[in-house]
């Protein structure tokens, strides 16, 4: 038998004995409890050593995780004890030191169990058991203790080739998510045709089907707003609830371009630019209100918007508009901005501004893990990027941008799908946090996630 554990044992029949004497000579009766639960938990710092290389040189750097950053829970019906939030990963779970509180004495089980001493240093790599003796002497249930670490590194972006049956020969294209489903609509020499698949799909894609519009619709104007579709064709506004039948507004204003929308509790409305050239809006998509004229370095072309909250005010939201910038020998695109109460937009320029959005060719923009993020093919007038080398990330709502260079990045295939497709791609954000992209002529469908979107508590 172990040492430690009969030691424990005599210590219990000795306190037995006393206990015994002490009820003969004074007549009252002592009760030891049968209580024998864990009832705390936790870990302290763990330091892991990694090698690195530092100034050309090859050494070894250490990292600590702090413990009390990761609080355990424990399951007292299934006998479980785990960290609710995983340690970083790659961290170095071979010794841990554990502060475990307990009704009675704690033993490791194993071939032969032990018991467990304070500032004793324990291999996590695999789950250990542990049980507890009552002060009566009788054994508690089992615990299974386990230390999660994250197997992916949380900031990563992990992308995935998605084997589907896409269509190859859909060159123009823009995709939208609605109603749990990704929507291309490709361009076609008659009309415009739709394609969709699930978000948790991607592999399936149902046939390219025209949509019912008599007259050729402007693929690059779908947006959704509220709980419909939005389309242009020959100016007039059309709406759809599956994004192949449509049906035309009672609006008699004439659109040249769908912008943006939101739809929000505090405000809901639909923004466009008229064949007046004047900024216009309507809450309900049949009454317009038109502003002042459009600027003439206005964005123009395929539109890519997002919408979010404020971080001072969750209620207010900002849109920010990104288009194309075809101004001679600028190499910064424009970036537009609103809030969702304000009815104009305003340019993001500023003189001197270092760190402005290149200008590049079918530029996209999305707003993804509380940034902006802006990509494209290579550079225009002057600006030297290359296609889909680097996201550009802003954290100030589109004034400054910057090159974003480890973590969230593209797969190395994207340039040259890029060069294959003519430029020709699509790109959506599913309510899973997936950021896809469909590719013209290949008809590869990528989708891809930072890490730390995909888990339980992120």
């Amino acid at each position: 038998m172990n040492i430690r554990l009969l030691n424990i044992i005599t210590c219990l029949f000795i306190t037995a004995f006393i206990a015994t004497s002490c009820l003969e000579d004074e007549e009252f009766e002592i009760e030891y409890s049968s209580d024998a639960s864990i009832t705390s938990f936790k870990i302290n710092n763990i330091d892991t050593k990694y090698p690195a290389t530092v100034n050309g040189k090859d050494t070894t750097l250490t990292t600590t995780v702090t413990g009390s950053n990761y609080p355990f829970a424990i399951d007292q019906n299934q006998g479980l004890i785990y960290n609710v939030d995983s340690l970083p990963v790659g961290t170095d779970v071979s010794k841990v030191v554990a502060e475990i509180k307990a009704d009675g004495y704690v033993f490791i089980v194993a071939e032969t169990d032990s018991i467990w001493e304070e500032g004793d240093s324990l291999d996590f790599r695999k789950p250990i058991q542990f049980k507890v003796m009552s002060m009566q002497g009788s054994y508690g249930r089992t615990y299974t203790a386990k230390i999660n670490v994250h197997q992916q590194d949380p900031k990563e972006m992990r992308w995935t080739r998605v084997e589907s049956n896409f269509n190859a020969n859909i060159r123009n294209q823009k995709a939208v998510y609605f109603n749990q489903q990704i929507l291309v609509f490709a361009d076609q020499e008659e009309q415009v045709a739709v394609t969709m698949t699930g978000q948790n799909d991607g592999a399936e894609w149902t046939n390219l089907q025209p949509i019912d519009i008599p007259v050729k619709a402007d693929y690059s104007s779908v947006i959704v707003w509220g709980e419909h579709l939005y389309i242009l064709a020959g100016n007039d506004l059309y709406c759809s609830s599956n994004g192949i039948n449509w049906v035309p507004t009672e609006s008699k204003q004439k659109i040249s371009q769908l912008v943006a929308a939101i739809d929000e509790k505090e405000v809901t409305k639909l923004i466009a630019t008229t064949v007046d050239n004047l900024y216009a809006e309507t809450s309900d998509g049949t009454v317009w209100t038109t502003y002042s004229t459009l600027p003439a370095d206005f964005a123009k072309g395929t539109y890519s918007y997002a919408s979010y909250p404020l971080t001072t005010n969750n209620k207010l939201h900002r849109i920010v508009l990104m288009g194309e910038n075809n101004v001679e020998n600028d190499s910064a695109n424009i970036v537009w901005s609103q809030l969702a109460t304000e009815h104009e937009w305003t340019p993001l320029t500023m003189e001197g501004n270092k760190h402005e959005c290149p200008n590049m060719e079918n530029a996209g923009m999305i707003y993804y893990n509380n940034l902006l993020y802006s990509f494209g093919g290579p550079g225009k007038n002057d600006s030297s990027v290359k296609a889909f080398e680097y996201f550009y990330a802003s954290n100030d709502n589109g004034i400054g941008w910057e090159k974003v260079t480890e973590d969230v990045v593209f797969p190395e295939e994207f340039a040259t799908l890029y060069t294959q497709a003519e430029g020709n791609y699509s790109f959506v954000v599913d309510d899973n946090l997936f950021v896809w992209f469909m590719w013209g002529k290949t008809g590869e469908v990528w989708r891809g996630r930072i890490n730390k979107l995909g888990f339980v508590n992120p």
